[in-house]
């Protein structure tokens, strides 16, 4: 095993804060700086290993995330390091590329193992690991042949259960109120083995 894929001692949070480099900023008026949550002295700490951001509609909340998850080293249309969508026309002008050059962030320690989860881009993310299993000769994940909610359940009891970094765009989106409530279990499991979990 090697070094970067040995568990870490400390306990979650393991990315403590992001910000908004005003210099890196080539336009404040320009799309996606001008979205109400990018305040020129916008800043967001994280506490708690699970952190879950809440906003109205239009804020910034999933573009937040795709900046994030461009830092971490993910796709911003979504998946994990080394992923990349077999469909990438959900990535709309790559928002999350392009604000992440402005962002910094404070690691404790940087770790980039993990997934990005995007609701609208799951199914191309599905289809991807599929044909990925396929090429080396090993049985499909097959999340597909499932209901929506229920490939996504199994797709985030399978995904998320080791040490990393989450970030969860809209999974309750396809989620029934039961469904719903068992997402809500995985999220404390999660939290009980002090993984780094974000979620909008």
């Amino acid at each position: 095993m090697s070094r970067r894929q040995r568990p870490i001692n400390l306990p979650a949070p393991y990315l403590k804060r992001v910000w908004l480099d005003k210099a890196k900023v080539p336009d404040a008026s320009a799309y996606p700086f001008c979205l109400p949550l990018f305040q020129p002295d916008f800043a967001l700490a994280f506490d708690h290993a699970i952190t879950i951001i809440v906003g109205e509609n239009g804020t910034g909340k999933s573009t937040l995330l795709e900046g994030i998850a461009a830092m971490a080293g993910y796709d911003d249309a979504g998946g994990g390091k080394g992923y990349r969508p077999v469909d990438h026309s959900t990535a709309v002008e790559a928002t999350g590329g392009r604000l992440a050059v402005a962002l910094r962030a404070s690691w404790l320690p940087k770790i980039t193992n993990g997934w990005f989860f995007k609701a609208e881009s799951f199914f191309s993310v599905a289809r991807y690991l599929d044909r990925a299993a396929v090429d080396v000769h090993a049985p499909p994940p097959d999340f597909l042949s499932h209901s929506h909610g229920e490939g996504f359940l199994r797709f985030f009891d399978e995904r998320c259960d080791h040490q990393g970094i989450f970030i969860f765009d809209e999974p309750e989106s396809a989620l029934s109120p039961s469904r719903q409530m068992m997402f809500l279990k995985l999220l404390r499991r999660m939290e009980r083995s002090k993984m780094c979990r974000l979620r909008r």
